[in-house]
């Protein structure tokens, strides 16, 4: 008896909203995603499910980013997959952007200049969405790229060369980055010379402006990323590889050198133009945070080179003491304090949110990925990794908490500064607990003031339903609203709440509650607001299949409480009105 009413207590969890404390507006932007991944069609607009399940999902935010975008080159259409694709040099940018094929007949020209970015931001226009566009910082981009008969493959598929026996290694097949196209070069043209062995950085924006208008107008493009994952272009070979772009990037990477990267880059997109936002430095995920990057090649810890001065305060502490201020995440707040500084020299903002990637190191079993989104946000949450384990030297024992962490870093290093989460993906696009994980992060980026967030996949399966909960619940386009309310669970490892309300309809309550377990619970629902609720409606999946659908919602509400049964593993909207 005594066992059966343990574990009955167990699965119950008490939810409490006041709307009238910790107001906060939830960014429109964190609803995102990676309009381009790679080589697999993720641009999505006529391959899985194509342009009208995009339009259903309603998202709001669209980034052209990763490891080949730090190689595309805008004049051609070329790119560079790095290690991704055996250091390909390819179409795969343009083609999967939806620019049609290469040309085979018009030498170095495969593609019209700036094609793949025509036709994606031309995608972010007609679906409404914010357009966040990658831009080249390492260096160095491809000149040539394909013959459709190419020698040997890459992992079983065709590689796209440009000769025979042409080797990555040669300097004939790179150009060079030049940010700030010179008098002496002549002005900037919309027919970039292809044969000058340079790339201009300002003769990009110049062909998106004059064909969109600047960012701040209704067309323009909104937002430019200081390139990706730059604590991945070249590290210390290891056991883990050494890196994603070793021949376009030769030189291991070091903090300094990123850094500037970043600021030159920063200060053209500023100069040519003012108002659009810039994003950096884009890590790939908790050890760029940490130190740029850090291996251990077998025998000793490596890092960048110039890492030791960095590695000093007031980047560790703030000159606390406390080395876990942070958690660990140094580089952060060196990248955040060298943007402040160069911007003050500047004169203005150089540097508008502070972009990362994260990607979950724990294993993708159920009951892990429930529970792995908590990383993002709660203290009390150690996930099993090598984060966490005790004498690694990162948290030792204690939550990432990444998101309040970060905010931190960003009021004590470079204040105003916003977060963007420009890759994530918690996996589980077709198992249930996708949609709880996704659905959880959604929920913090919310919460936790996020400015904008991509998702970096397919939107489909229970990755799309978590979506529509927030953007599209009845299928007319209904919304989870614009501010946050305090929202709290006695349980978050059982369950999680969030709730918000409108500006524009103060007394009606919007609530996403999320069962983390395989098996049913009962939600106390006690909410403080002047006005008192007797109407609610509900939807939400489960495991039942990777459909939002209406639930009749047994329930009285008393006082403005009430309680609600939630299926396992499980996320429930409830829309709650007078």
């Amino acid at each position: 008896m005594s066992t059966e009413i343990s574990v009955s207590y167990a699965q119950n969890v008490t939810f409490t909203i006041d709307t009238q404390a910790e107001r906060k507006a939830i960014s429109p932007l964190i609803y995102g995603f990676n309009a381009y991944a790679d080589y697999s069609g993720r641009a999505g607009w006529d391959a899985h499910g194509g342009r009208a399940n995009l339009e259903s999902l309603n998202l709001t935010s669209r980034r052209m980013g990763g490891n080949n975008m730090t190689s595309y080159n805008w004049e051609n259409g070329v790119s560079n997959s790095g290690a991704d694709w055996c250091h390909s040099s390819n179409a795969g940018v343009s083609y999967s952007s939806g620019a049609g094929n290469p040309s085979q007949t018009a030498g170095l020209a495969y593609y019209a200049p700036g094609a793949a970015i025509k036709s994606f931001h031309d995608q972010s226009l007609a679906l409404n969405t914010f357009s966040l566009l990658q831009l080249p910082a390492a260096g160095k981009l491809p000149k040539n790229i394909v013959n459709m008969n190419p020698p040997g493959n890459c992992n079983g598929w065709p590689l796209w060369q440009d000769a025979p026996g042409a080797s990555n290694a040669d300097a004939s097949r790179w150009l060079t980055i030049v940010n700030d196209k010179p008098a002496s070069a002549g002005t900037l043209s919309l027919a970039p010379n292809l044969n000058d062995n340079v790339v201009y950085i300002d003769e990009e924006l110049n062909f998106i402006i004059k064909k969109y208008g600047k960012s701040s107008a209704a067309k323009g493009l909104k937002g430019y990323e200081l390139d990706n994952e730059p604590d991945l272009w070249h590290l210390w070979p290891s056991q883990f590889g050494n890196g994603t772009h070793e021949r376009l990037y030769p030189q291991l990477s070091t903090v300094a050198d990123v850094v500037q990267k970043n600021l030159d880059l920063a200060t053209t997109i500023k100069r040519v133009d003012p108002s659009a936002k810039t994003f950096g430095p884009a890590v790939s995920g908790y050890l760029g945070l940490f130190s740029l990057w850090s291996v251990w090649d077998g025998a000793q810890a490596r890092q960048p080179a110039d890492w030791g001065q960095y590695n000093v305060e007031p980047y560790i502490s703030k000159n606390t003491g406390d080395r876990y201020r942070y958690n660990g995440m140094t580089f952060a707040n060196v990248y955040l304090d060298k943007m402040r500084q160069a911007s003050t020299a500047a004169g203005k903002r150089l540097l508008d949110a502070f972009s990362f990637h994260y990607y979950p190191q724990a294993s993708y079993d159920q009951a892990t990925r429930v529970q792995a989104s908590r990383s993002l946000w709660d203290a009390q949450y150690v996930e099993p990794t090598w984060i966490t384990q005790p004498g690694y030297g990162f948290t030792d024992g204690r939550g990432i908490a990444l998101l309040p962490k970060l905010q931190k870093s960003v009021a004590d290093f470079y204040p105003g500064t916003k977060l963007a989460v420009t890759e994530y993906d918690f996996g589980g696009r077709d198992d249930v607990t996708g949609a709880v994980a996704q659905a959880d992060a959604l929920g913090a980026f919310g919460k936790q003031g996020v400015y904008l967030a991509n998702y970096f996949g397919n939107v489909e399966g229970y990755i799309g339903a978590a979506f529509k909960l927030f953007r599209n619940y009845d299928g007319n386009k209904s919304v989870f609203p614009e501010v946050s309310v305090k929202a709290v669970s006695t349980n978050n490892g059982n369950g999680t709440v969030y709730a918000a309300v409108s500006a524009s309809d103060p007394n009606t309550l919007h609530i996403i509650a999320i069962n983390r377990l395989a098996t049913p619970i009962t939600a106390s629902v006690q909410i403080k607001n002047p006005v008192l609720f007797n109407y609610v409606q509900a939807w939400g999946v489960d495991a039942s299949g990777p459909q939002v659908t209406a639930r009749n919602v047994q329930a009285t509400i008393t006082q403005n409480n009430f309680s609600t049964s939630l299926p396992g593993y499980s996320v429930m909207h409830y829309v709650l009105k007078p």
